[in-house]
């Protein structure tokens, strides 16, 4: 078994490979020099055409003229590479392939239509066409002779990417410096508004606006609470027509306090009279059979509507109205308006922080996918060398991606 380095199978794989390929070589070589000169001489028609004679019509000449101009775009289109491989040659047939059929179809518009004058060149054309066709048809022929030739320039471009590794490896390094320099910036920036949200905390009356909200969101689950054994029957008693009728204000609040009754409390006068019109609708409707409830939710939704008439909810109320009073003052303060400031720019701060840390997980992921192809692309071109050349071919990898993983990690 013989040990390689890239570098080193590079130099072994092209010296097999144009041992293997030389008579496919010197065959294709001469269809390539037929295809060049058959351009040569079907450019050299192209701009006969375009030369008027001495007692050319005017329109005759223009659509020799035009002819002429689309040859010469189609030609000036076809390519033939000068390094003959597998692939280049079947590259060729198609450039050719695509040359006739579009020569051909510019012909059709324009040579009918031409002087009779221009025959012989239309005819000298027409013997360099077939020559390009015949010579498609030979390469057709060679390409399926030498078919397994395919196979064998594909090692070419697997080696090709191992070798290319080394340079992948300068760029994932100069990602990870890069990235791992913005998340130590966005690190600094997010401790540094961290810092200053806190100590702004700490010394001023901020804290009592986070205890509003607290607390409010603690009052507003009571009254969720407290409303939850009447929420199926009010749906109910919007969805039936129950011959009961309740104001446009009782209507709102029984809408209002079942998608946000700590709103709807602070909003409603005290005793909140709006609820209690809406609820004395429901209760009268279930008192009267005009909903279809079971006795149990019957009998409970009645005697929530009573506790709520008795009171049930005056000190909710009461602490949410009061919560708001405080909450205003807050908002008319520069306190407010500057917790609001710098708990944005703290949010911020994080987020930036975070899309660097993912950034970097993304780097890592993409080097995790390059690792597991190069064990791919290593296994494959030892496996296909044995089977192509019929030798044991141990590639060594001087350079790995490995080491770049621990690189990667974020605290």
């Amino acid at each position: 078994m013989t040990t390689l380095t890239i570098e080193q199978l590079q130099k072994w794989y092209r010296k097999r490979l144009a041992k293997m390929s030389k008579d496919f070589t010197k065959k294709a070589e001469k269809s390539y020099k037929v295809a060049e000169s058959s351009l040569k001489d079907i450019q050299e028609m192209s701009r006969n055409l375009k030369e008027p004679g001495e007692d050319d019509e005017p329109d005759s000449t223009g659509i020799a003229t035009r002819f002429a101009m689309k040859v010469e775009d189609i030609t000036n289109d076809f390519y033939v590479g000068k390094d003959i491989t597998y692939e280049s040659t079947e590259a060729l047939q198609d450039e050719i392939r695509s040359f006739i059929q579009e020569l051909w179809g510019a012909g059709a518009r324009w040579i009918r239509r031409m002087d009779k004058k221009h025959k012989s060149t239309i005819k000298q054309l027409d013997v360099s066409m077939k020559e390009l066709m015949s010579e498609m048809n030979k390469i057709q022929k060679l390409l399926y002779e030498f078919s397994w030739l395919k196979d064998l320039e594909r090692i070419g471009g697997r080696i090709q990417t191992l070798q290319d590794l080394g340079f992948s490896k300068e760029v994932y390094e100069e990602q990870i410096r890069t990235t791992r320099m913005k998340i130590e910036t966005a690190k600094s920036e997010f401790e540094a508004a961290q810092k200053t949200y806190n100590e702004f905390i700490e010394t001023s009356n901020v804290a009592d606006l986070l205890n509003i909200d607290s607390e409010a969101d603690h009052v507003g689950g009571l009254l969720r609470m407290k409303l939850n054994p009447l929420k199926k029957q009010v749906k109910k008693f919007f969805q039936h027509d129950t011959g009961v009728r309740v104001s446009a204000t009782g209507q709102k609040a029984l809408n209002d306090y079942f998608e946000n009754p700590y709103e709807a409390i602070v909003e409603e006068p005290v005793g909140y009279p709006g609820l209690l019109e809406g609820l004395a609708g429901l209760k009268e409707a279930i008192e009267r059979g005009k909903l279809p409830l079971k006795d149990r939710l019957a009998r409970r939704a009645i005697e929530e509507v009573q506790a709520i008439s008795n009171g049930s909810l005056d000190e909710l109320q009461g602490r949410a109205k009061e919560l708001e009073e405080k909450r205003h003052a807050f908002a008319d303060s520069d306190v407010y308006a500057k917790s609001a400031k710098l708990q944005e720019e703290l949010n911020e701060s994080e987020k930036n922080l975070e899309y660097h840390h993912s950034d970097m997980l993304r780097i890592r992921d993409d080097i995790t996918r390059e690792i597991a192809r190069a064990k791919e692309f290593k296994v494959r071109i030892e496996s296909e060398i044995l089977e192509s050349f019929e030798e044991r071919v141990r590639l060594q990898m001087e350079i790995s991606l490995e080491p770049l993983l621990l690189q990667t990690k974020v605290a």
